[in-house]
């Protein structure tokens, strides 16, 4: 299955996915990305290959959200 790459505007501007994605210095398109195809338990993967490793409160907020993402 092909991953989205086209996320909702509402979800890329998010607050919080906006201030995440800042943090580890990547796009708020690359962080939904890598989370919803990463292995985000361990860290996950940036589009250059560099891992981002989220902390717990972190991963919960990316989860919420994403589930508004979902077909």
């Amino acid at each position: 299955m092909e991953p989205k790459t086209n996320y909702p505007k509402e979800l890329c501007t998010d607050e919080a996915v906006c201030f995440i994605a800042e943090r580890h210095r990547v796009t708020p398109q690359q962080l939904l990305h890598s989370f919803l195809v990463g292995e985000y338990s361990s860290g996950i993967a940036a589009s250059n290959n560099t891992r981002i490793y989220l902390e717990s409160n972190e991963i919960e907020i990316l989860k919420g959200l994403s589930d508004t993402i979902k077909d």
